[in-house]
């Protein structure tokens, strides 16, 4: 690996200070106009305005409807009228050849009704989501807008890349459609390494982690339904209850995962959704229950399908029921290679000095693990947790906001890791 020399590192660090007003602007600009994922059009038209301004080739509709319908069906969701193919890359190559390396950033927002408390600075300075019941409650326009001010500032070195650099700007991360739709565009196959960076509000704002192995845990999208029975609740006698079977489900599988799992490998299994759709008077004659398990091992993993899988058919069993289980492997675990997280770790700490270091992997998942599936690199997190400017809420929270002064050493960030990766 090359040494980042102090002169190149200053010079990013100027021109990064240089372009922090467009890089805040960009991102309170998308904040504003949140959209949600396979439906981030106007974002799309945005990023791909600002790459052409930098005479960057840009590479648009790589996915079709089809391909998105293929995705949602695994998922049991429907295509909407406004999905389609959002997701764009541009494309920065120089003289000589070399690597390619891919930076990423995730494009769409939540389902999430952003805050009016006055206190919250995208009410306070008047970029609040315009867009009812949709927020930036994650970060995503903060990866917007400081890869595109990596964009702008490694464009004027163009003359200096040995290889390629691409930037990837991703739809639909959250539901785990996005990085797959890239992937099967072909998007990954000249690619030698990848690089992705997320804001990450529990970790305090200038301090970087990043690991050499296992960042965040994999995430399998779970259903779980019990059939038969149904009747009048005044006659429980004369019937079985689904609801019954998945309350004492729910109960034996959190036990389960203290006691039969090893407790070595973190593991985690979480009931979000319980539903029978019955109305008043009725035993209802179906009870769905949906949620996840998380963890960073395989065989924990399996583990877990099987004795939910024995749990299940055993209520079913006692109350005379049938019972069902699906599961969608929707992230794998995100592990970061060892030699690409050396190279991401010494680009951080010229910037951030002792503050880098690696700690321990956080049980979400991320869908930047299907490219690590594919071509080594290292995923990293940013930390913005400032109370002082009222940045300390958790992630998915209609009062979540970023420490915008990190925006431009995002942008550094991103830059540096690009060049010590295609000079290494």
């Amino acid at each position: 690996m090359m040494s980042l020399k102090k002169e190149l590192v200053n010079q990013i660090n100027n021109k990064a200070e240089e372009i922090e007003e467009k890089i805040i602007n960009l991102r309170r600009k998308i904040h504003q106009n949140p959209e949600l994922g396979l439906a981030e059009h106007e974002t799309s038209k945005l990023i791909k305005k600002e790459l052409q301004k930098l005479e960057i080739p840009v590479k648009d509709n790589l996915y079709n409807k089809d391909d998105i319908k293929e995705e949602l069906d695994k998922l049991g969701e429907e295509i909407q009228d406004d999905h389609g193919p959002t997701g764009l890359v541009g494309i920065l190559e120089g003289p000589q050849k070399g690597k390619t390396v891919l930076l990423r950033a995730d494009m769409d927002a939540l389902k999430v009704t952003e805050s009016e408390n006055e206190n919250h600075i995208p009410t306070k300075q008047n970029f609040r989501s315009k867009n009812k019941g949709k927020m930036h409650a994650c970060g995503h326009d903060a990866h917007i807008s400081m890869l595109l001010g990596a964009a702008h500032l490694l464009s004027e070195y163009k003359d200096q890349i040995k290889g390629k650099i691409i930037f990837l700007f991703q739809p639909d991360e959250e539901r785990g459609c996005g990085a797959k739709l890239m992937k099967k565009s072909g998007l990954l196959n000249d690619v030698d390494a990848v690089f992705g960076i997320h804001v990450w509000s529990p970790i305090q704002a200038g301090k970087v982690m990043i690991n050499k192995g296992p960042m965040m845990a994999s995430v399998d999208n779970i259903w779980l339904n019990f059939k038969g029975g149904g009747g009048h609740s005044s006659a429980p006698n004369e019937t079985e209850e689904p609801l019954l079977a998945a309350s004492e489900l729910v109960n034996q599988l959190y036990k389960m995962n203290a006691r039969k799992v090893d407790t070595r490998n973190p593991s985690l299994i979480s009931i979000e959704s319980f539903n029978s759709e019955a109305d008043w008077g009725v035993i209802p004659d179906k009870a769905k229950l949906k949620g996840t398990i998380r963890t960073f091992d395989e065989d924990v993993r399996t583990t877990i399908m099987d004795e939910i899988n024995n749990i299940g058919d055993n209520l079913a069993n006692m109350h005379n029921l049938e019972f069902e289980f699906n599961n969608l492997y929707a992230f794998p675990p995100t592990i970061n290679t060892k030699d690409e997280a050396q190279i991401a770790t010494e680009a951080a700490k010229k910037l951030f000095g002792d503050n880098v270091f690696a700690g321990k992997p956080v049980m979400s998942g991320e869908d930047f693990s299907y490219y690590l599936q594919e071509c080594p690199g290292a995923f990293i997190f940013l930390g913005i947790s400032n109370k002082e400017v009222n940045t300390d809420h958790p992630h998915h929270n209609p009062n979540f906001d970023v420490d915008e002064s990190l925006l431009k050493r995002g942008t550094a960030l991103h830059s540096l890791i690009a060049l010590n990766y295609l000079n290494s």
